[in-house]
């Protein structure tokens, strides 16, 4: 791009700041025609489409933004504004501090998932086939539409950090917190009681507060009993080394974690070079672009236990089903830590990884380099995926186990008293 052009466009974009919408067409429009580079003249269709007199004229240039960029954040959420997607009074401003959110007050009114019969606590039953008491064992069915598996729900990940709800930390959802270990969970309206799956406490529900939460969009349901994941730790036992018969399961209890499933797009840019003789008539690096790897899913748990990232993260992506609290009957939820906005991250990391991994396998034995840089998260969606945690001993050595709540696969976690962590 030639330094005239670069100044005009200055010019423009100062003027467009200062609400001379006439002066900064005029700039703008002029810097296009002094061959601009490809990144300025994107930056010039942006601000002519924001200084723009009529609503067809600002479409059309986002349009051509999009048809050189189709991945440029700002000019879909310019276009979502324009459509009536996006309201104005929800986006925020990125150089100013999110207004801070006051949960609201006083005790949540709770239901109960009570039995028809004996007026007994309902659960829901791992074998799918909906609640049963755990007193007289009468089922209820939960009906056929809730237990269609879901695909994950297309939220447009670029809208939603225009707004607050892509950067809020959890604090708009019944949610209780155990006195004893400061463990907080998502409260289905209709709890009778809960069970904190970390440290056993037993509580009554009365009441809970309320914060501000992304809800779950999908949830897979508990597919392993308690029978099942118990056979899964003897066998498992029995198969480790030194462990034999001395194994001794003294807590087991299900929780519902929560994951974030990205949608990723875009694509990573790629170099090969020739590694030793390999390839060595070639005169250069190869490169070329390759789709990342999606989905991409990433624990919600700032500081998760050992082995419950393997167990919740590796849950085939098919399986959730649409979000139903019923699923949550006697069975605790946890609430998500990391804001949706640093859990992309995570992903966008992941993915960079993943996608490198199986460039280099099939690379056989190129130097390769990646970047990420025109790789995008298009999508998100929030699911609860069960586990069943674990604590067992073997003389004094006391493990922590995590198992899939959908295959019963044991996963290694802690190790204590005699032993350091695995």
């Amino acid at each position: 791009m030639s330094d005239g052009a670069r100044d005009l466009l200055v010019r423009g974009i100062a003027a467009a700041k200062a609400g001379e919408r006439a002066e900064a067409r005029h700039y703008l429009e002029w810097s296009l025609r002094q061959q601009p580079s490809s990144d300025e003249q994107l930056e010039a269709w942006l601000w002519l489409s924001d200084v723009a007199e009529v609503r067809e004229e600002t479409r059309r240039w986002l349009e051509e933004v999009l048809a050189n960029d189709p991945h440029n954040p700002r000019a879909l959420r310019r276009l979502a504004v324009v459509d009536g997607r996006l309201p104005r009074g929800d986006m925020i401003d990125p150089d100013q501090p999110l207004p801070a959110r006051v949960p609201q007050e006083g005790p949540v009114d709770v239901e109960r998932f009570a039995c028809p019969a004996c007026g007994g606590q309902m659960a829901y039953a791992p074998d799918g086939d909906g609640l049963q008491c755990d007193h007289c064992g009468r089922r209820t069915a939960i009906a056929d539409d809730e237990q269609v598996a879901y695909p994950a729900a297309e939220n447009d990940f670029v809208l939603a950090l225009a707004t607050a709800r892509g950067h809020a930390r959890p604090e708009a959802s019944a949610t209780f917190a155990c006195a004893a270990c400061g463990a907080r969970f998502l409260l289905a309206p209709e709890t009778l009681s809960l069970t904190c799956p970390y440290c056993d406490a037993t509580y009554a529900v009365e009441a809970g507060d309320e914060r501000m939460l992304i809800a779950p969009d999908t949830l897979v349901p508990l597919m392993v009993s308690a029978e099942e994941a118990r056979a899964s730790l003897l066998a498992w036992s029995r198969k480790t080394a030194g462990i034999g018969e001395s194994f001794v399961i003294d807590h087991l209890a299900a929780v519902y974690l929560p994951v974030w499933q990205f949608g990723m797009g875009g694509v990573i840019e790629w170099n090969a070079e020739p590694a030793g003789n390999r390839w060595a008539m070639e005169t250069g690096p190869l490169s070329g672009t390759e789709p990342p790897v999606t989905p991409i899913a990433v624990l919600a748990k700032s500081n998760p236990q050992p082995g419950q990232a393997a167990a919740a993260e590796s849950t085939p992506p098919e399986l959730p089903v649409r979000f139903n609290p019923t699923y949550l009957a006697a069975w605790p939820a946890e609430t998500y830590s990391p804001s949706l906005a640093d859990s992309a991250l995570r992903a966008r990391e992941r993915a960079l990884r993943a996608t490198e991994e199986r460039l280099t396998a099939a690379a056989g034995g190129l130097r390769l380099t990646v970047r990420s840089a025109r790789m995008v998260v298009e999508s998100f969606c929030l699911t609860l995926v069960p586990v069943w945690l674990a604590d067992t001993r073997v003389g004094d050595v006391h493990l922590g186990l995590v198992l899939s709540g959908v295959t019963a696969t044991v996963t290694r976690g802690t190790r204590r008293e005699g032993g350091s962590a695995d």
